[in-house]
């Protein structure tokens, strides 16, 4: 598997000015003020990244000066970008792909925490801290990342008192994140949570299709069954279940949302999937 570190000393040793982050003169572009072009991005992955809505909560400066100091990475599905136990190097932004918080376990199989989608960035935790990391990460598809130092991130920090609050803001909506998710373990059925995942993932990675709300993520029911904290069996069954009612279309490699009404019922317990009918039709 490709060593991420390794590259990446190579690949910092390119310097990339602030200036060249280039923004057309006033009037000559009518397109938000977070979509300008980004060296080394596509356009949509330009757009991603500064139409998040974290970043785009950050002052012009501080976006010029954020994506003056990143590199901009391609990496290919399974590329390893940083191991657990290893001490963080960098801070990430997805522009493109999604990337794979996980771990394996001590049978072999990797276990799945959540995927880290576009406009998403992470590993300022560990930077900030100065912990070993404490998850495996992984591309899970062909991504495109902006890379960002220690010490640039620490740069950025002591001249923008604005970061250190924006990266405050943004661990507390993670933690957020991870206590509902703690809480739907220990409160909801196996169901209810699948199906919540399942809007995750949709606002995540869904793209509207004539078919429904395509999932355009790869994903396996292991990765599911980890992420809801069930076995691969029990969300199969589930799956087929949401299938027999027409919420959900099983595919080979994506998942399509068909009526997320009835899927936004079965994730608030209004609707109680495995009476006899669907266990039949399932």
């Amino acid at each position: 598997m490709t060593s991420f570190v390794t590259e990446r000393t190579a690949f910092t040793q390119i310097p990339r000015p602030l200036a060249s982050v280039t923004r057309p003169a006033p009037g000559r572009d009518m397109r938000p003020r977070h979509a300008w072009p980004v060296p080394g991005l596509r356009d949509e992955e330009s757009a991603s990244i500064q139409g998040g809505a974290w970043f785009a909560g950050l002052s012009e400066p501080l976006h010029e000066a954020i994506l003056g100091y990143a590199r901009v990475r391609q990496v290919r599905a399974g590329t390893r970008i940083a191991q657990r136990g290893d001490v963080a190097a960098s801070w990430v932004g997805v522009a493109g792909g999604a990337v794979r918080l996980g771990t394996a376990l001590a049978d072999g199989r990797d276990f799945t925490l959540d995927f880290i989608g576009p406009s998403q960035w992470f590993g300022d935790i560990a930077l900030i801290d100065d912990k070993p990391l404490d998850l495996d990460v992984t591309a899970h598809v062909p991504s495109t990342l902006l890379i960002v130092s220690k010490a640039d991130l620490r740069r950025l920090i002591e001249n923008f008192g604005e970061l250190g609050d924006a990266l405050l803001q943004l661990n507390c909506q993670r933690l957020r994140h991870m206590l509902r998710r703690f809480e739907e373990l220990q409160t909801l059925t196996l169901a209810q949570r699948l199906a919540r995942q399942m809007q995750r993932l949709m606002r995540q990675f869904g793209r509207a299709t004539a078919c429904g709300l395509r999932i355009d993520l790869a994903l396996s029911q292991a990765d599911l069954a980890a992420m809801v904290g069930g076995s691969r069996q029990r969300v199969n069954r589930a799956l087929r279940q949401m299938q027999a009612r027409g919420i959900v279309q099983l595919g080979q490699a994506r998942l399509s949302v068909m009526d997320e009404a009835l899927l936004e019922a079965v994730a608030a317990g209004k609707l109680v999937l495995g009476d006899a009918g669907v266990d039949a039709a399932a």
